[in-house]
C-alpha cells in the first residue's frame, strides 16, 4: 500500500526530543513519502538530523496550530498528488510511541475496506458548554478522530468535500479554536459528504465523566485497548477532577514493565521541557520506604560509593548527630564540617565512641551549611555515586516545638534506621534518572503556609542563580519547586555537579544576621532539584513507612479543617476542581469574583453575555475579540439533538 504521511513537529527551541526521532523512523517503516513541517524555530542540529528521514523538512511561522501546518503539507505535496496514494496520514509530536507496532495498527484498519477516512482514537460527541464549543460553528462538539494521527484514503483524496475543507480552513488563534474549528469539525464534515470512518482503539462500552480517554484513561488505553500512543501532556495535565491520579503513573510502569518502548525516551523530554512539579506529581515520585524491612538485594548495589556529610554547628547536637551516623550502611565514608578547631575535637571525641569520621573540615560560619557544602564539601562530593547531607535543625527564631518536631520529621526522612538508609541506596540504584531525594515540606503550626508557596520571596534569586550557574530547565513561579525545606536531602553527586564544582567564594555569602527570606542562602536551598534535572535527573520526595503513616493523618486532618470550612461557607463542590478554582479565585479577586458569581445566577443569560462582553471591551482582557464572541455566542446555531 502506498502511503504519505505529513507530520507536524514544534519545539519552542527548535530541538527534537529523541522520542520525536523514535517515532519518525517507526513512521518511515510504514510509509513511502514523508513530509516533515515545522512550527517556528527549527535548530541546525534538528534539521540535520529531520533530513536523514526525508528531503521535505518545511519551516513556517508558528501560527494556525498543527491545522494550518497539516494544510501547509498538504498543498506542498498537493491535492493532485495526493490522489495517488493509498493513504496519506496526518500525525505530530505530542504524543509518546509508538509503544506497539504501527504496521499491526495498519494491519487491522486494512481490514476495513468500507472506511473512507480512520484515526487511531476518536472523541465522543458532547454538548456541555466549553470554550471549545464556543468555538465551534456547530454549536456542539460532534464525535470525531483526534488528529494527532488521522488516514484519509484514496477515495477521501480525491474528494471535493476534502479539497474544500482544507481551502476554506477558518483562522486559528488559540488552542479551543484548532480544537473547535478544526479537529471537531473535519471529521464532521468528511462524515456528511458521506463517508464511513472509524477508529482502531475502540473503549466504547466504557462508562466516564469525560470523553478524552487518551487523556484521562491512558494507562487503560495502553492495557486494555491496546492503543499504540501516549499523549505528552498526560504528565502535566490535572486528573483529579475525575480520578485519583493514579493513570499517568500506571501508564509509565506498563510502558517501562510490558512494552520493548524504552521509557528513557519519555524520561528525556519531561527533563527538558516540563516543571519538575508537574511530572513529580503526575508520576508519584514520593518514595515509601520500609524503616525496618530490607528491600530486596539489586544487581550493582555493593559497589555504590557512599558518603555522609554532616554540618554541626552547634555542639550539643553532636551526641543526636553521631547516633544517626550509626543508621548509615557500611563502608560509608563520612565528613564533618564545623566552624572552629575547638568545636571540632569536640565532635572528633564524640564521634570515635560510635563511628569513624574520614574527615572534619573547618570552615567558615559565612553561608551556614550552603557554604559548607559547596565550598567545604563539593570536591570530595563528587567520589562517591550516592550521598546524604544532614545538617541540624534549630530555628531559634521561630517555636521551639515547631522547631523541633521539623528536625524530627528531618531526621526520620533521611536517616531513620539502617535498613532504612540501605533501601535509599537501593531505590538509586534501580532508578538511574534518580538524582535528588528530598524531606516532605512542614505543614504543621508556624509552617502550616509552607505548601503552595514554596517559593516564598525567592523565585526571582533562584532564577538569577540558574542564570549563573547556566541552567536550561523550566521554571515558573507558578510551578513550586521539588526542593528539600531545610537543606538537607539524600543525592547522587553527579546530579548536582554543576552547583558542586562552580567557584563558589565565602564572600558570595551574606554576612551575619542573615535576613528571613530572600537571600542566597534561600535560593540555594531551592536550586538543587533544578541542578538535578538540568543533569538529566529527577528529584523526588522520600520518607520512612513509619513517618508516612503520621504525614498521611496530618494531610488527612489539614483537608478536613479545609473541606469544613468550604461547606461552611454554604458551598457544595461537585469535584477538586471547582473547590481548589473558587479558593483562587476568592483569594485573589473576591469582591469581582463574587459580583461575577451573583450576575451569572441571576441575569437572563443574554443580557450578562452582554453585560460581561463589554466589561471586556472597556476593562479586558482580550478586548480585541469580546466583540466578535459576543456575536458568535448570541448567533451560533442550538445545539443538535
Amino acid at each position: 500500500m502506498k502511503r504519505a504521511c505529513v507530520f507536524v513537529f514544534f519545539d519552542k527551541e527548535g530541538v527534537a526530543d529523541d522520542y520525536v526521532l523514535y517515532y519518525l523512523s517507526e513512521l518511515t517503516k510504514n510509509i513511502d513519502r514523508l513530509v516533515i513541517v515545522v512550527n517556528g524555530a527549527l535548530s541546525y542540529e534538528t534539521r540535520l538530523t529531520f533530513e536523514k528521514y526525508t528531503g521535505d523538512v518545511l519551516v513556517r511561522d508558528n501560527t494556525g496550530f498543527d491545522a494550518w501546518a497539516y494544510k501547509a503539507g498538504l498543498e506542498h505535496i498537493g491535492y493532485d498528488t495526493l490522489e495517488a496514494y493509498d493513504e496519506v496520514i496526518i500525525a505530530n509530536d505530542t504524543v509518546f510511541g509508538p509503544v506497539y507496532p504501527l504496521a499491526e495498527i495498519f494491519e487491522t484498519m486494512a481490514e476495513k475496506t468500507d472506511l473512507g477516512f480512520w484515526g487511531i482514537t476518536k472523541h465522543p460527541a458532547y454538548e456541555e458548554e466549553d470554550l471549545v464549543i464556543r468555538n465551534s460553528p456547530l454549536g456542539y462538539a460532534p464525535a470525531h478522530i483526534q488528529t494527532y494521527f488521522m488516514v484519509f484514503r484514496a477515495p477521501v483524496l480525491a474528494s471535493e468535500a476534502f479539497q474544500n475543507f482544507w481551502t476554506s480552513l477558518l483562522s486559528i488563534k488559540r488552542y479551543e479554536e484548532a480544537v473547535g474549528k478544526f479537529e471537531t469539525l473535519l471529521t464532521y464534515r468528511l462524515e456528511e459528504a458521506g463517508f464511513l470512518w472509524d477508529s482502531f482503539v475502540q473503549p466504547d462500552a466504557l462508562a466516564t465523566d469525560d470523553p478524552n480517554l487518551l487523556l484521562y484513561c491512558p494507562a487503560d488505553m495502553l492495557k486494555k485497548w491496546h492503543c499504540p500512543v501516549l499523549k505528552c501532556r498526560v504528565f502535566k495535565q490535572d486528573t483529579l477532577t475525575l480520578n485519583a491520579g493514579d493513570q499517568p503513573r500506571d501508564a509509565f510502569a506498563y510502558i517501562k514493565d510490558h512494552t520493548e518502548y524504552d521509557e528513557d525516551l519519555i524520561w528525556r523530554s519531561l527533563l527538558r521541557k516540563f516543571d519538575q512539579c508537574d511530572f513529580v506529581k503526575s508520576l508519584a515520585l514520593t518514595y515509601v520506604l520500609p524503616q525496618n524491612t530490607p528491600l530486596p538485594t539489586v544487581p550493582g548495589e555493593g559497589k555504590q560509593r557512599i558518603a555522609l556529610f554532616m554540618h554541626i554547628y552547634y555542639p550539643e547536637m553532636a551526641e543526636e548527630a553521631a547516633a544517626l551516623a550509626m543508621n548509615m550502611p557500611g563502608g560509608t565514608d563520612i565528613y564533618i564540617t564545623t566552624d572552629t578547631n575547638e568545636k571540632a575535637k569536640q565532635l572528633r571525641y564524640i564521634f570515635s565512641q560510635s563511628r569513624k569520621v574520614r574527615e572534619i573540615r573547618i570552615v567558615e560560619n559565612r553561608g551556614r551549611s550552603e557554604s559548607a557544602l559547596l565550598i567545604g564539601i563539593g570536591e570530595a562530593a563528587l567520589q562517591y555515586d550516592v550521598a546524604c547531607f544532614w545538617k541540624e535543625k534549630v530555628s531559634r527564631q521561630v517555636d521551639y516545638h515547631a522547631s523541633l518536631a521539623w528536625a524530627k520529621k528531618i531526621n526520620d526522612s533521611l536517616l531513620a534506621s539502617l535498613d532504612y538508609t540501605e533501601n535509599i541506596v537501593r531505590t538509586f540504584t534501580t532508578n538511574p534518572r534518580l538524582g535528588l531525594l528530598c524531606v516532605p515540606e512542614p505543614f504543621h503550626a508556624v509552617y502550616h503556609f509552607v505548601p503552595g508557596h514554596e517559593w516564598a520571596a525567592n523565585f526571582e534569586n533562584t532564577a538569577a542563580l540558574a542564570d549563573r550557574l547556566g541552567l536550561r530547565v523550566p521554571m515558573d513561579k507558578d510551578a513550586q519547586p521539588v526542593c528539600s525545606m531545610g537543606g538537607a536531602f539524600w543525592f547522587r553527586p553527579a546530579a548536582l555537579k554543576k552547583l558542586l564544582t562552580h567557584p563558589w567564594k565565602y564572600a558570595d555569602f551574606p554576612e551575619e544576621p542573615l535576613a528571613e527570606d530572600g537571600t542566597l542562602l534561600h535560593a540555594i536551598e531551592r536550586i538543587y532539584p533544578f541542578t538535578a534535572q538540568d543533569a538529566g535527573y529527577y528529584p523526588g520526595f522520600v520518607m520512612s513507612d513509619r513517618y508516612a503513616a503520621l504525614e498521611y493523618t496530618n494531610l488527612r486532618q489539614y483537608l478536613s479543617m479545609y473541606t469544613y470550612s468550604t461547606l461552611y461557607a454554604w458551598h457544595n463542590f461537585d469535584n477538586y476542581l471547582q473547590a481548589t478554582d473558587y479558593v483562587l479565585a476568592v483569594s485573589a479577586r473576591p469582591i469581582r469574583a463574587r459580583i461575577k458569581r451573583f450576575a451569572k445566577n441571576r441575569l437572563p443569560r443574554s443580557l450578562y453575555i452582554m453585560i460581561l462582553g463589554a466589561k471586556r471591551v472597556l476593562m479586558g482582557p482580550d478586548r480585541a475579540d469580546a466583540l466578535r464572541e459576543i456575536r458568535f455566542r448570541l448567533t451560533r446555531k442550538k445545539p443538535a439533538k
